[in-house]
């Protein structure tokens, strides 16, 4: 990871480098459902099937992202690094996502908001598929905002400047884009800093890809949340529904404007904080050979 004190030189490049990656993201978020619109009144494009279409979305929408972080990376001279462990990284994000999701679902039951309803499986292709889809999405988002734009504010602003101004700029695009419950906000913020942390925590990107593609798997294949109520064209696992009171995900939003969320990603803030940095960890003392003879 990058030096955690801020750089003295040209620290105003900070907010060129903030502006930058939010125009950039809001002109691809804006642009390119604006653009689907356009092609959705050609025959052949609107009958192509949910599916076809949804992952043709996906691509576009999160391979423009990545391509512009690239650019900004390349041009930044910005490392990505990926740990010197990166299967317990991915492991224990993928954990951390998958658990955290279903508590916050077993959270909601207990609230009585969480229903099971008819079965939603469209076959396994589909699933695997939106699985893929999901990786790409996940791993696009995570190198646009943590290993372009709180690497750079990072070296601009120090630690903990840039995981604020990286979080709310994530969680501002994410409301725009989709969102009108103001807890989903919260929500989104608790996310932002929660992968943030992780990043700067483990010094790799692949833990808080993993931890951010766990949530998104869940809420949508495991338990088919997205959209509430019913399921989305690649199916689920389980058709759990939302309905009751807005505070417990009984919104359009689900789980996104839940409670219950907030009360996770605050559990899972504390114990990201509470791990040590890679950088404070001691380095493995190295085993004594006694001489030959």
């Amino acid at each position: 990871m990058q030096d955690a004190h801020p750089s003295t030189a040209h620290p105003a490049l900070g907010l060129a480098s903030l502006a930058a990656c939010a125009a950039a993201a809001a002109a691809i978020l804006l642009g390119v459902p604006s653009l689907f619109g356009l092609l959705m009144q050609a025959p052949a494009i609107a009958g192509s099937g949910p599916a076809a279409l949804g992952a043709a979305f996906t691509l576009v929408t999160f391979g423009l992202l990545a391509l512009v972080a690239l650019a900004a990376i390349r041009l930044r001279g910005l490392p990505v690094p990926l740990g010197p462990r990166a299967s317990l990284a991915a492991g224990g994000g993928l954990a951390l996502g998958l658990v955290g999701f279903t508590v916050s679902v077993a959270l909601c039951a207990l609230a009585g908001t969480a229903q099971l309803g008819m079965p939603a499986s469209q076959g396994a292709g589909l699933l695997l598929l939106e699985t893929v889809l999901l990786v790409i999405q996940s791993g696009a988002e995570e190198y646009y905002f943590r290993a372009w734009l709180q690497a750079d504010l990072e070296r601009r602003w120090g630690t903990w400047p840039a995981l604020a101004a990286a979080s709310l700029l994530f969680a501002a695009l994410h409301f725009v884009a989709a969102a009108s419950e103001p807890l989903t906000f919260v929500t989104m913020l608790l996310g932002g800093l929660l992968f943030g942390l992780a990043y700067r925590k483990s010094g790799s990107l692949l833990f808080p890809w993993a931890i951010h593609f766990g949530w998104n798997w869940a809420e949508e294949l495991a338990f088919g949340l997205v959209p509430n109520p019913g399921t989305g064209p690649f199916g689920a696992l389980l058709n759990i529904d939302m309905r009751g009171s807005p505070w417990w995900g009984g919104t359009e939003e689900g789980l996104n404007a839940s409670l219950s969320s907030v009360f996770v990603l605050v559990a899972l803030l504390g114990a990201v904080l509470a791990w040590p940095s890679a950088a404070d960890r001691p380095a493995p003392r190295l085993r004594k050979i006694p001489a030959p003879g």
